[in-house]
């Protein structure tokens, strides 16, 4: 038979003395109140013994404030939102905070499912990587009172705190360097969450082919759970459009899965194909040749994340100007782009 939960009004009469003492000494206010140390030693020992695990939520509603972060991410397994949730969770720990993850698997209901757990565990706020579909309920959480800062993507007119890195000119600038390179016919296998002409990496993509003079080819792709479907879409491209010299990849799993696919057709890294990826993974590091990659700044979006989201919380001051922060990307090169010629004779 389960053990009843043990609640503060047990320990107070056990301990003849009020719930309000209680409360005070686990929420840190023994000194401010003038409870005696042997007090207070005494009160944490019977909670240590009796397994007591304070109401989160009822602790809220009593101060307003109950020290967790709800953080809503794409994928938790990914590593680049898994480096970042790690990071966001060491500052928030050191000040605090507790972080509660979800992943939105670019699900919008799923999305909207986990605001509303958010409300209900009264969370002092919200970090936020949104998928389309839930700008109005993130609106309305905003407009509500809730501190949110935006994370790789943002909505117009929307009061919220943004970081971000540069998508179009992290774009642009590897067209560029393909290009002078003498690559030529360069594909963009891209992530369509909802109208591909206003994604931002599509429009960096778009902008430098037409800047050079050279036609677009983007294959926007929906959110799939099952990677080997990936795998499937992008065999039949290539199998479809053969003269390809480059491909960009529009993030890492979809790189991944480009290079399973390539594999799987023969093709040669970089002799048939040059290939690059936005956002870096170990997999492209280690993989020969190695795969450039388009780095986001990991630490210094987690940092700035956390950061704006704990000035906002420790400030009563509502009417505080939004951040927007756009951070630059890194072109990292490695063997997967390196020009060759191949022999005419």
């Amino acid at each position: 038979m389960a053990r009843s939960k043990v609640s503060i009004s047990d320990i107070a009469k056990q301990l003849n003395i009020s719930t309000t003492t209680i409360s005070f000494i686990l929420n840190g206010k023994a000194k401010e109140k003038r409870i005696s140390d042997k007090l207070v030693a005494r009160v944490l020992k019977k909670v240590k013994e009796e397994g007591y695990i304070p109401n989160m939520v009822a602790k809220g509603l009593r101060t307003g404030k109950t020290n967790i972060i709800g953080l809503m991410v794409e994928d938790i397994s990914n590593p680049f939102f898994a480096s970042i949730a790690k990071k966001i969770e060491e500052k928030a720990h050191h000040n605090g905070y507790k972080i509660v993850y979800c992943s939105t698997e670019n699900d919008s209901e799923r999305a909207k499912e986990f605001l509303t757990m958010f409300q209900t565990l009264g969370v002092d706020g919200c970090i936020i990587a949104p998928t389309m579909g839930m700008e109005e309920d993130i609106r309305d959480l905003v407009e509500k009172g809730m501190d949110v800062v935006l994370l790789d993507r943002k909505f117009r007119n929307m009061s919220a705190d943004v970081v971000m890195v540069n998508n179009e000119e992290g774009m642009y600038n590897t067209v560029t360097h393909l290009v002078k390179e003498g690559f030529k016919k360069i594909a963009f296998i891209a992530l369509a969450l909802d109208k591909p002409e206003k994604e931002d990496r599509i429009i960096g993509y778009k902008e430098a082919m037409e800047d050079n003079g050279l036609e677009a080819h983007v294959f926007p792709l929906p959110f799939r759970v099952e990677h080997s479907e990936y795998v499937k879409e992008i065999s039949d491209i290539l199998n479809n459009y053969q003269d390809f010299d480059a491909m960009l990849f529009g993030t890492n799993y979809l790189g991944i899965s480009g290079l399973e696919a390539i594999g799987n057709l023969g093709l040669r890294i970089p002799e048939d194909l040059a290939v690059v990826s936005f956002d870096d993974h170990d997999l492209f590091r280690i993989y020969k040749p190695g795969i450039s990659a388009i780095a986001q700044p990991i630490e210094e979006i987690s940092q700035t994340a956390i950061d704006t989201l704990l000035d906002r919380l420790g400030h009563n001051d509502k009417q505080k100007v939004n951040r927007m922060v756009s951070l630059a990307t890194t072109l990292i090169l490695r063997g997967s782009t390196e020009r060759v010629v191949k022999d005419k004779s």
